[in-house]
């Protein structure tokens, strides 16, 4: 049950993705789909969050048509990351995790871009990324990009955290028993 209520929150993120981002121009900065990577990772297990980013990832490259892998590779390794990082360190606080979030969509931005430019080097960043022209706008666009998917978190993890409300409650259990006892 757990895992089809994963696969649908991925699936609902990658939908809304598509359709908001036609219908506002602000949405061409969120990513849904590496808030909800970040969201999972952030829940302690590395499995989770490698499969959340690559499950997301890949259907991200797949809904784009862009070279299919590159989003899945990205978000997998941003999943993993993230994942040992809540293992280690107690990442309960929500300001934390929305840092977290920040971090995450620059990596990310800077992660797909790079790979891009080693896969195609005949693209210009125009074509790996819509909105940025040159590397000044892609300074630009990462700073939004960033903001944007922080915003998105704020939204998006409150939501998650009631849609898994038991599994929310277990893992602070866990994380206060580990850390303060």
């Amino acid at each position: 049950m757990q895992t089809f209520k994963i696969a649908v929150t991925i699936a609902v993120a990658l939908f809304l993705q598509v359709l908001l981002s036609y219908q506002f121009a602000f949405f061409k900065y969120v990513d849904l789909s590496l808030v909800v990577t970040v969201y999972f990772s952030l829940q302690r297990t590395p499995v989770l969050g490698m499969l959340t980013g690559l499950t997301a990832g890949l259907g991200g490259d797949a809904i784009s048509g862009g070279i299919l892998g590159v989003g899945g590779f990205t978000k997998t390794l941003i999943g993993y990351i993230i994942s040992m990082a809540s293992v280690r360190l107690s990442l309960e606080n929500r300001v934390i995790q929305l840092a977290v979030a920040a971090v995450a969509s620059l990596v990310n931005t800077l992660l797909f871009v790079g790979l891009y430019q080693v896969l195609e080097q005949g693209q210009s960043l125009e074509q790996v990324l819509p909105y940025t022209g040159s590397w000044e706008g892609l300074g630009r666009a990462t700073g939004w990009k960033a903001l944007a998917d922080t915003v998105a978190a704020i939204f998006v993890f409150a939501a998650l955290d009631r849609v898994f409300r038991e599994q929310t409650a277990a893992r602070r259990m866990a994380i206060k028993r580990r850390f303060y006892e």
